[in-house]
């Protein structure tokens, strides 16, 4: 990902059932927290960062969703080929989500978010009749350094029929890295266990990163529902935008 403000170096070179499975309660009241489409570039919200849509990365148009509230953010992208992406955002600091220690070191904050997806985000989900650790690796080379980890999951969609779900094993992969006041969580779904193009596609979405973004107000927001509405026509659109308090 690259840093805004300067043009340093570029850092780490690195279906509904995924939102199901690890949807984050944030609410979508949140002040000033608003994101858009610029041409190619995805303003998110609280001006978190920026990514551009056009890596090959996607295939095809990209739809997106997103949540907030005060203490951090996600978006969710599916791709033309119905592939799912999200991109998680959270406090470092005084985040009550978290029980992170002061004086924690990156490593530490970025492992106990992790297990905060698992334990609390996944572990509970209906869905969901077990959750395995199949991959876990710091990236030391990747500049921020990152954690990356892939779970599998065993799906019985007969417990929650209202999702849709497909049964069977599914992997999902998590690349964690720090940034400034902000952990970031890039995500992807697989449906068989392939660690390194695992880590390729999380290392490519999150090297399409520019942080921080862009702060966005409100009539920005009704311009990115117009845009989103006119990418793909007739398609699903974004089911729920952050919008002003």
């Amino acid at each position: 990902m690259t840093t805004a403000q300067t043009p340093g170096p570029r850092h780490l070179r690195a279906f509904t059932l995924a939102t199901l499975l690890i949807t984050v309660a944030l609410a979508s009241g949140c002040q000033r927290l608003q994101g858009e489409r610029d041409g190619d570039i995805y303003y998110a919200p609280a001006a978190a960062y920026a990514v551009d849509l056009s890596i090959n990365t996607f295939r095809g148009k990209v739809t997106l969703e997103e949540r907030c509230d005060a203490y951090g953010g996600s978006t969710t992208l599916w791709d033309g080929s119905g592939r799912m992406f999200r991109i998680d955002y959270h406090r470092a600091e005084s985040n009550p989500n978290f029980e992170t220690p002061r004086f924690a070191s990156d490593l530490t904050l970025m492992n106990l978010v992790l297990n905060h997806y698992l334990r609390d985000k996944i572990a509970p989900t209906a869905m969901i009749t077990s959750v395995e650790a199949a991959h876990r690796e710091f990236l030391q080379d990747a500049d921020p350094r990152s954690l990356f980890a892939i779970v599998g999951l065993d799906v019985d969609p007969t417990r929650q029929p209202e999702a849709g779900a497909v049964a069977g094993r599914h992997y999902y992969g998590f690349l964690l890295f720090k940034q400034g006041a902000m952990i970031y969580v890039v995500q992807h779904r697989q449906p068989v266990l392939m660690p390194e193009k695992m880590k390729s596609v999380l290392l490519h979405l999150a090297d399409a990163m520019t942080i921080p973004g862009r702060e966005r107000n409100a009539s920005e927001l009704e311009r990115l529902q117009r845009l989103l509405a006119r990418m793909a026509p007739g398609a699903r659109g974004p089911e729920r935008l952050c919008s002003p308090g």
